[in-house]
């Protein structure tokens, strides 16, 4: 896709490099990486019309194209067909279309609206589907809403499947458009559409009932009680639950309330009336709490995604626990709880750590101390000081209301989402059906699940969370072999023995046992929460203490020798595998740009000699496999991705006392004069270097989790990697991506660079990783004049410096921003 088939002209004399688009040159003094102006993109003009009239197949058949480019990971040939049609004046619109759909799928829909904010038509919109509303809504939402109106009025999202659909129904939604919501559905429900399945056709028909004046929304009626008790359901305005085990979890939250023997309940669902007066008659004897408050207890359905949207009788006191939370469209989560709403958190996860906004941070302190289910959801909070310990998880007390059979009678073993053999009967408990049913079914259905367990099985062979805990609380025997055993679910709650399990158990029954008694009494907000600290307040300390003694298991650093003394200023190259060929053309332009005093280190794992380079003026100094003893840092590196990891973490280690070290990569489009990079403001911080552009990693927490959940088996290393890179971090912060990085080498020592290479070693980390995870969210953003990734922006009038480190290379055959001036920046090819 979109090759070059040609060689490039050479620069006439006295003009700068060509605009990246189309190859052509600028006349003075235009910027040397400058695009062209885009059209005018009124339907009306020759480029547009023509587009409009015979380009829809064609249009279509590319972004085919692109779309199974990038599900194939040929991230670069994507792009570089995007490039190709910016050339063309009358591609130009679908160029950026295609740059959009493609950067939205390796960045996020900030990038990604940069170009698709300059596809205005909707026969082009249309094509993109999910890719042009979702980020549209986020940044443009007037704008998305007329041109999902166009859409629908021209008929033009026929094909669209019920995903797409229902995708741009939820940006719709939570951008607040409630009329696109209501035509997108009332589209799918006149016939409108051909590609909708019945499962996708309820969830959008269900989506209706979110929106002001649906029934999720209708206020619920406030019955004559001593208290309103939250129990949890799971129905969302964004993809609702199919798992059993959320609602084995609302089960055993409902056995804390039941236990409590003098109450009398009324609702507004005479179902879950039924149920719930049921499971007050079968708790377990030993459970019952006699010498607590009489009271009627008004029972509220509360969704724990879509609490915040409900009108709820206030005060409804929720115990909150589960994964919290999940978004509507992806991006958004609708947190905090409406005010009506009155959280005892316990056994709460955080499994996305960008739902801890600002004021979700400040929300989780008010009604905290917050009981944990797992020890990294401990470590994350603490680390944003919310007073927050480890409970463990609520289905470890579903017994409470499912008390175990006789052990004759559990003659049966149950493989649920566990391999077993050609003759096993392996269950699933996620059930797409189960959003199609009441709230008391699927209750019914988790406690038939649970009874099961009890009544049935003997053992229990699972990769379940939620079938591991449960049906050890009711006497089974398990064998818990989840699919990754250092996932950040799992923290506290693997690998325990009895008498952990049991610490779990009744530290969550005695405390839900003495709130839930203020909160039946009749006791008012303040004393509630007064006693929910006082009783918490061993177990916070207890958390601070452990977390405190959590340590990264690294081995000591070895010195690095350093290089270059003398120099002001030193460059650090990041060479990578298929580079070296250019390498020589780098330093020569480098040799040019820098300013006196500088020093060049070459880093990576090819076996380059110093001989083999040519003299360009300049120091220039080889970290690579030939010029290092890798031995000394640790085992021997087999792994060449690995090893050039470390050697560019040794690079940096050895620059001598310079003012400023630069770190780039070999594929880069330099400007005329670099010596202004040096001189960037750090502003007292060690480090600069752009925003991470990966969507998924916008917060330090995420970039920390991730590395965690990659060590296998070692589940305490990863629970220790969390615990010890949260402590005294940012963590909310966004990483940098050091693909260009302007640093102060002695503040970067003081920091502690040299536990780059032991994070490397130890947990697999790479130097983005690493670097992030040592800085704790300690760096200050460059500006983006002077980074620009040709593969995630279109460089503007202002871009200074291009890299190329990810997609097309400048020198390939394939379309990329700025080739001539690239080619034009090698002495060797004038």
């Amino acid at each position: 896709m979109a090759r070059r088939t040609a060689p490039a002209p050479r620069r006439e004399p006295g003009r700068r490099p060509g605009p990246v688009a189309d190859g052509g040159p600028v006349p003075e003094p235009a910027p040397h990486v400058a695009p062209p102006a885009p059209p005018d993109q009124d339907p009306t003009t020759p480029e547009v019309a023509l587009l409009g009239h015979r380009g829809p197949v064609l249009s279509e058949r590319v972004v085919a194209s692109v779309r199974g480019l990038l599900g194939d990971g040929r991230v670069g040939e994507a792009v570089s067909t995007g490039y190709a049609l910016l050339a063309d004046p009358v591609g130009r619109p679908l160029g950026h279309l295609v740059l959009g759909i493609a950067r939205r799928s390796i960045s996020g829909g900030e990038i990604a609206w940069q170009d698709l904010s300059q596809v205005r038509q909707p026969e082009l919109a249309v094509l993109a589907a999910e890719d042009w509303f979702v980020p549209a809504y986020a940044h443009d939402p007037q704008g998305a809403g007329d041109m999902l109106r166009r859409v629908l009025d021209q008929q033009r999202h026929r094909p669209w499947t019920g995903t797409q659909l229902l995708l741009v129904a939820r940006a719709a939604f939570a951008a607040q458009d409630w009329e696109a919501v209501r035509a997108v559905v009332a589209s799918v429900t006149a016939g409108d559409t051909v590609h909708v399945a019945a499962s996708r056709r309820h969830e959008l028909v269900d989506l209706l009932e979110w929106l002001p004046g649906g029934g999720y929304r209708d206020a619920t009626p406030t019955l004559p009680s001593t208290a309103r008790v939250g129990l949890m359901n799971y129905r969302a305005p964004g993809p609702g639950s199919r798992n059993v085990g959320d609602w084995i979890q609302t089960l055993a939250s409902v056995g804390h309330l039941v236990r409590h023997q003098d109450l009398s309940y009324v609702a507004d669902d005479p179902e879950l009336l039924h149920l719930v007066q049921d499971l007050a008659a079968g708790v377990r004897p030993e459970r019952a709490l006699h010498d607590t408050p009489s009271a009627t207890v008004q029972l509220v359905e509360v969704h724990r995604d879509g609490m915040a949207l409900q009108d709820l009788p206030s005060p409804t006191w929720v115990p909150t626990f589960g994964w919290f939370l999940h978004p509507v469209t992806g991006q958004d989560y609708l947190f905090p709880f409406s005010d009506a709403v009155r959280p005892l958190f316990i056994s709460f996860h955080v499994n996305k750590p960008d739902m801890l906004t600002p004021d979700a941070v400040d929300y989780l302190r008010r009604y905290g101390p917050v009981g944990c289910r797992d020890w990294q959801t401990v470590a994350l909070l603490h680390a944003v000081d919310v007073p927050a310990f480890f409970s463990g998880c609520m289905t470890t007390t579903v017994d409470t209301v499912v008390p175990p059979g006789p052990a004759e009678d559990r003659t049966e073993v149950a493989y649920i989402d566990f391999p077993g053999g050609p003759d096993v009967a392996v269950v699933e408990q996620s059930i797409t059906g189960l959003r199609s049913l009441s709230f008391a079914q699927n209750l019914e259905l988790a406690r038939q699940w649970v009874d099961d367990y009890a009544r049935r099985y003997h053992t229990v062979r699972t990769s379940r969370l939620h079938s591991n805990l449960p049906s050890r609380s009711v006497g089974c025997t398990v064998e818990f072999a989840p699919k990754n055993r250092s996932d950040v679910r799992f923290g506290g709650l693997i690998d325990i023995d009895d008498d952990a399990f049991e610490a779990i158990r009744h530290g969550i029954l005695d405390k839900l046992a003495a709130v839930l008694s203020l909160v039946l009494a009749g006791a008012d907000e303040d004393e509630v929460y007064a006693r929910w600290r006082e009783i918490c307040a061993p177990d916070v300390e207890t958390a601070r203490t452990t977390l405190g003694g959590m340590q990264l298991d690294l081995p000591e650093p070895a010195d690095v020798q350093r290089s270059l003394d003398g120099v002001e200023h030193v460059v650090v190259v990041d060479l990578g595998p298929g580079e070296a060929p250019h390498l020589p053309g780098l330093l020569e332009a480098l040799a040019a740009r820098v300013p006196a005093g500088t020093g060049i280190v070459v880093s990576g794992d090819e076996a380059l000699r110093a001989g083999s380079l040519p003299e360009v003026g300049v120091p220039v100094v080889l970290v690579n496999r030939t010029t290092t003893d890798l031995d000394r840092h640790g085992p021997r590196l087999r792994d060449a991705k690995l090893r050039r990891e470390v050697l560019l973490a040794l690079a940096l280690q050895s620059v001598p006392e310079a003012r400023r070290v630069v770190v780039l990569p070999a594929p880069v489009l330099l400007p005329d004069d670099l010596s202004p990079l040096f001189d960037v403001d750090l502003g007292a911080m060690p480090v600069a270097a752009p925003a991470d552009p990966r969507g998924s990693r916008r917060q330090l927490a995420g970039l920390i989790r991730s590395l965690s959940s990659r060590q296998g088996d070692d589940a305490a290393g990863a629970l220790g990697l969390v615990a010890a890179a949260s402590r005294d971090a940012d963590v909310l912060r966004v990483p940098f991506d050091p693909v260009v990085l302007v640093a102060d080498p002695a503040a970067l020592r003081d920091a502690g660079v040299d536990r780059v290479v032991p994070l490397v070693l130890r947990y697999g980390a790479t130097f983005r990783e690493a670097l992030n995870i040592v800085l704790g969210g300690r760096w200050t953003e460059l500006a983006p004049e002077w980074a620009t990734a040709a593969h995630l922006q279109t460089p503007s009038a202002d871009t200074r410096l291009v890299t190329y480190r990810v997609g097309a290379r400048p020198w390939s055959d394939l379309v990329t921003a700025g080739q001539e001036a690239w080619l034009e920046q090698q002495p060797s090819l004038r």
